[in-house]
């Protein structure tokens, strides 16, 4: 099967998005599409290891997170606000957690149809584009926005296998925004 990933300018990015629906599709990635001033995220990095949950509509999404700066807080809503629209849904899921270990270790493959990751700052997601776990990594950069295919896109559909990069005893630091749709894994 072939796989495609796509990096795109962010002016492209809107309508690309819509390339995840291709079944040889397992993961799109725009790059620089999150770039915050390092002060605006040096607090929460700060705060690590942290973990905020909230969903709803995408134009309330925010309203449930602690108060953040309002770069980001823009860059989520702006983010939850595109993912809705393509999934075709009117609600989501929210995750900012700030990650000082090892998150998701283990290259896997998501029960959910389709995962925003962006990793705002530190080291960015591992992902490979087969189906072999063991397989050679790339690394998205941090400010890239990845969609994950996951096992539960559809007929047809491969996921996308990824993990986060082991950082524990190493003095990094991640900052990392995951936006679900919540119909898909309820139980999260």
């Amino acid at each position: 099967m072939a796989v495609q990933t796509l990096l795109e300018p962010r002016a492209k990015a809107h309508s690309r998005w819509e390339a995840i629906r291709d079944p040889r599709t397992r993961i799109v990635v725009e790059e620089d599409a999150v770039l915050l001033p390092r002060g605006d995220i040096g607090q929460l990095l700060d705060i690590a290891p942290f973990g905020y949950r909230t969903s709803g509509s995408p134009d309330a999404v925010v309203a449930g997170l602690p108060p953040l700066p309002a770069s980001l807080a823009n860059a989520i809503a702006e983010l939850a606000g595109r993912f809705a629209a393509l999934m075709h849904c009117g609600t989501v899921r929210v995750r900012l957690e700030g990650v000082t270990g090892n998150a998701c270790r283990k290259v896997h493959a998501d029960y959910t149809d389709l995962r925003l990751i962006c990793t705002l700052a530190g080291p960015g997601t591992d992902y490979t584009l087969g189906d072999d776990p063991d397989g050679p990594l790339q690394r998205i950069p941090a400010g890239a926005v990845a969609l994950f295919k996951g096992r539960e896109f559809g007929p047809g559909h491969s996921a996308c296998l990824h993990r986060s990069p082991p950082i524990e005893d190493t003095g990094e630091r991640r900052l990392v925004l995951v936006i679900d749709t919540p119909a898909r894994h309820p139980a999260e």
